[in-house]
């Protein structure tokens, strides 16, 4: 079969966040947006390709190269990635490619797609396509937001809310919201899974559509974002503080065995603050405050794998 001609969007400042893993490569010279396109030349593909910069619409890019017949293959982080999956999301025939170049790659991972050069680059060669799932974030009856790392309400919260404000007003305020959102009263929450309601005490829920979120962290290590079903983790009689904690250690890759923590299963998840409303987030980006509804869409995506 004829393979679709391929649209490479480079992000040319990815990756390196305090914490971050090893490189898609030890040579940069290697992730330059030239020699990756003709790597994938080099593998028999047809490839134009768009170094990013400032003020270019990332999704609308993507929108057009498949509207227009091409596959897109994205070499860049979290973020980066996410926006074109994002514009992806539902399409019938273009394929998105991953080159793993940010701090922390967590969709490459949870997709099960390689983290280094080469392997990468074989897996977009060989043409295998795999449908994986998105989360979506319910908002009225038709209109919404995918993601496809994890949403967190609660503490998981506060800590990613912080980080979002570090890089638009600086690390005194984040610090200073972030201790302000540990001071709050601890607020009950109404969790339905799949239409079943239960109320627990827990600071946190995460709702994870794959095993990695945040800096890396491996919460939910079952969580399977081919199998239609999200993992929820909820941290019974926990603390806020222990919350961190055990975050702040899976973040450093140590193993840590939590009875407290339940996992539960389910397609749709919806959590609200019974007190008062909560901070959420999806994908390490503000949703607002609870409630909140997300469900799974199975089989939204098309990837490289």
């Amino acid at each position: 079969m004829t393979r679709r001609p391929i649209l490479l969007l480079v992000n040319p400042v990815a990756g390196g966040k305090p914490g971050s893993g090893p490189g898609l490569a030890d040579d940069e010279a290697l992730l330059a947006a030239d020699a990756l396109r003709d790597a994938l030349k080099r593998r028999g593909l047809e490839v134009n390709y768009r170094e990013l910069a400032e003020g270019d619409d990332l999704a609308e890019l993507a929108v057009h190269a498949a509207d227009t017949g091409h596959d897109v293959v994205v070499a860049g982080g979290d973020g980066t990635v996410s926006i074109a999956a994002a514009a992806l999301v539902g399409h019938e025939s273009a394929t998105l490619g991953i080159l793993a170049m940010g701090s922390f790659n967590n969709m490459a991972r949870g997709f099960g797609i390689p983290v280094t050069l080469e392997e990468a680059l074989d897996v977009i060669g060989a043409g295998a396509v795999t449908h994986v799932d998105a989360g979506w974030v319910v908002i009225g009856r038709d209109e919404g937001r995918p993601f496809f790392e994890a949403a967190g309400i609660g503490v998981d919260a506060v800590g990613f809310l912080a980080v979002e404000l570090a890089e638009r007003r600086g690390w005194w305020r984040a610090i200073r919201a972030f201790l302000r959102g540990l001071r709050l009263r601890k607020t009950p929450m109404r969790i339905t899974l799949d239409g079943v309601a239960y109320r627990t005490g827990s600071p946190a829920v995460t709702v994870s559509n794959g095993p990695y979120h945040g800096a890396g962290f491996a919460l939910s290590t079952d969580a399977d974002p081919t199998d239609g079903m999200f993992e929820v983790a909820v941290f019974h009689g926990m603390t806020r503080i222990e919350v961190m904690r055990h975050f702040l250690a899976i973040a450093r890759r140590k193993e840590r065995r939590e009875p407290r923590i339940g996992h539960y299963r389910a397609k749709r998840v919806t959590i609200e603050g019974i007190r008062r409303a909560l901070p959420a987030h999806a994908d390490g980006v503000s949703i607002g405050l609870t409630p909140v509804t997300f469900e799974v869409r199975p089989n939204a995506l098309r990837v490289y794998r």
